[in-house]
């Protein structure tokens, strides 16, 4: 079978978004899975459009037909693998792996130190990204439902439009990548940013988009209970995706009467920042 291995262009990436779809459908027929719930083409585009714009994205063709992509966020040393998928024709050829390893080979050569991956349950997949290094760490559970949780009151906490350096400086230290093209896209896809303090200080911020909590932050474990309960409020459904060391996270969910969905695993070739505080926005920014 004669195969290239390139760095994608614009043009390839709508080809790219209806391989995702054949490939997720099938692994979701393989594995017995409820249909995923599906995100608008367009925004799919969008989101495979910024990360070619600013990360790593190479595909792999059969003549003129992408049949796999391997896509990375490089943010300073952090390497994150935002889509690794193969149509199901060409799986079990060795095709995928070879343009994984060209996404992480370029990341090594951009300075990438510490390689991570928000993984499906895939066992080929999961296989393949324990060959390159990256070893469990901890599941990402998901939660969602109608939450039932009271605000805290004004006078502990205020909110405030995020602001981009606040979320940048907690990021730097709950990721160890301060992600500025990171928070721009998702301004620019209209998600609310909402900044949180307390005594004139700031301790932490949340997005909510869709009803999805996420990314958010907070300085402190006492906190985290107050900023969630934030993020929820008002909301008739949410969706929260919680690392499994975020002990505050769990709790909260599980108190918040939200039911357990579904879980993934966060891969890691090494420790990074804070994963106890810190609660990610879904599988392609982190």
């Amino acid at each position: 079978m004669d195969i290239t291995i390139r760095e994608a262009q614009p043009e390839d990436l709508p080809e790219c978004v209806n391989l995702f779809q054949e490939s997720v459908t099938d692994l979701g027929k393989r594995q017995n899975l409820p249909p995923p719930q599906p995100m608008p083409a367009g925004r799919r585009l969008l989101i495979y459009q910024h990360i070619l714009a600013n990360g790593i994205f190479h595909v792999a063709l059969q003549g003129k037909r992408v049949v796999a992509f391997a896509c990375a966020n490089l943010r300073d040393r952090l390497w994150f693998l935002s889509g690794f998928w193969a149509r199901p024709a060409v799986q079990k050829q060795h095709i995928g792996m070879q343009v994984l390893r060209k996404v992480w080979e370029t990341g090594r050569k951009r300075g990438a130190t510490t390689y991570f991956v928000w993984a499906s349950s895939d066992l080929p997949a999961l296989a393949a990204y324990l060959k390159l290094g990256m070893l469990p760490g901890a599941q990402i559970m998901v939660f969602e439902g109608g939450p039932s949780v009271a605000r805290p009151a004004p006078a502990a906490y205020s909110t405030h439009p995020l602001s981009k350096s606040v979320a940048m400086g907690l990021d730097k230290v709950m990721l160890g990548a301060r992600r500025e093209e990171d928070h721009d896209f998702m301004a620019r896809l209209g998600w609310d940013g909402t900044q949180v303090m307390r005594g004139g200080i700031g301790v932490g911020y949340f997005y909510t988009h869709e009803g999805i909590v996420g990314p958010a932050a907070w300085t402190h474990p006492r906190h985290a209970e107050a900023i969630l309960a934030l993020a929820c409020g008002g909301q008739k459904q949410v969706s929260i995706r919680a690392p499994g060391m975020n002990h505050d996270a769990l709790q909260f969910c599980l108190s918040a009467g939200l039911r357990l969905t579904g879980f993934s695993h966060l891969l890691s070739s090494a420790p990074f920042g804070h994963m106890d505080r810190y609660i990610p926005s879904g599988p392609y920014l982190f």
